[in-house]
């Protein structure tokens, strides 16, 4: 059977609204009757779009191959009989007007230690969502979002309500035609926002943009580490972050998928935000380098949303750091964003030798079925079963030809 982990991670769309979402969670969504549609290669031109799915079909456990690319080392799980399209070394060149395609099982992928010498994967440079482009407005909200999560901690509040003082909260309540019950959900649970920044930070004018828009207490310098803190109350500020991200902290904060249906520009202000906050700027290859604690979630968000964006992003090998502060160990994740895409693509896509295929143990699979494209005699019927995977790899159940 062609199937995938359902740990894979794929953009979808779910009754109307996008979002990132595993596999395994698109076969439960499906199973409750949920409308789920899935960017696909729609023909040979590279036209890609939006597809219903008819089916999402669950394999149970199986053994499965990591297949990793050479150069940005993302990878893509799957059952050894799945068909993976694009091994020709000659698939297209730039110039090209038109994808060549070509089927292989997983099993039969060859590799070698010039990757050059390997069978190559097709990859989308990006997706199209339907969504507002924005404008300078909605890029400033979404980078006083980025810096946030980058930077940012919640404090939150110690409620030991009383008679005396839910009476005084429901006189505040009703001054602004709230009820009591509202009123506690307007103030939320947190008390205040928390910022670490550096005077870089100013000089920068990364904290002006969240100045622009929110109220924040006068900056507190701590001696201990020459940083200084930003404390800012504002519920407009609390609110947008609850809107549209989860956790509390480095190890569990992450998108929400609302954040994908708001507008072009708010998802790049978060990106932007973020890289202002948590990256290094390499001037000399033109790319950010990203370091940051054991949060996959968060990782994978950053993957999709530089995708999605058109950035060419590579995951570089994880490393352990001992902190100097407190003697501990940490784990850091690390990846580089290219804002250019400089490597040479074709229609939006770009292929990219195979470096490795290992076994990835046995896990649960499933695969997807989608709505025909085309009648089953018509010529272009093979792109019926393509879909795209998780990094915007392409992968199809389609039988060898």
């Amino acid at each position: 059977m062609n199937a995938l982990s359902g740990d894979t991670y794929l953009f979808a769309e779910i009754d109307g609204r996008y979002g990132v979402y595993t596999l395994k969670e698109l076969y439960e969504l499906h199973n409750q009757g949920r409308k789920i549609r899935v960017p696909t290669l729609l023909n040979e031109r590279g036209e890609k779009g939006w597809v219903e799915v008819e089916d999402v079909v669950s394999f149970e456990k199986q053994p499965l191959k990591r297949i990793t690319l050479a150069t940005t080392r993302l990878y893509v799980e799957a059952t050894e009989d799945a068909i993976i399209p694009a091994f020709s070394s000659k698939l297209f060149s730039g110039r090209e007007k038109r994808i060549i395609l070509k089927f292989k099982p997983v099993n039969e992928l060859t590799f070698a230690n010039d990757p050059t010498f390997s069978n190559t994967l097709l990859t989308a440079i990006r997706f199209s969502l339907n969504i507002l482009e924005g404008d300078q407005k909605e890029w400033e909200y979404g980078f006083c979002l980025g810096f946030f999560i980058a930077e940012g901690n919640f404090e939150y509040r110690r409620r030991s309500f009383t008679k005396h003082s839910l009476t005084t909260l429901n006189g505040f309540a009703r001054k602004m035609g709230k009820s009591l019950e509202d009123y506690l959900k307007f103030m939320t649970e947190i008390l205040r926002v928390d910022i670490t920044v550096g005077q870089q930070d100013f000089e920068r004018k990364y904290v002006d943009i969240l100045l622009k828009h929110f109220k924040f207490a006068k900056p507190n310098i701590r001696k201990s580490d020459n940083s200084i803190m930003l404390y800012s109350s504002d519920k407009k500020f609390i609110h947008l972050i609850k809107d549209y991200i989860d956790g509390f902290n480095a190890h569990t904060k992450r998108l929400k998928n609302e954040a994908y249906n708001r507008s072009l520009k708010f998802l790049e202000g978060i990106m932007d935000g973020y890289l202002s906050g948590d990256a290094h700027y390499n001037a000399e290859n033109n790319h950010f380098d990203v370091g940051m604690t054991e949060n996959y979630l968060l990782y994978n968000d950053l993957i999709f949303l530089a995708k999605l964006l058109g950035y060419d992003v590579h995951l570089n090998k994880d490393i352990f750091v001992k902190s100097f502060k407190t003697g501990k160990i940490y784990h850091v994740l690390r990846l580089k964003v290219f804002k250019q895409f400089k490597r040479n693509s074709a229609l939006g896509f770009v292929k990219e030798h195979i470096k490795t295929v290992e076994d990835a143990g046995v896990k649960e699979s499933y695969n997807l079925v989608l709505k025909p494209l085309y009648p089953k005699d018509n010529k272009r019927s093979i792109f019926n079963n393509l879909y795209f995977t998780a990094y915007g790899f392409l992968v199809s159940d389609a039988i060898k030809t």
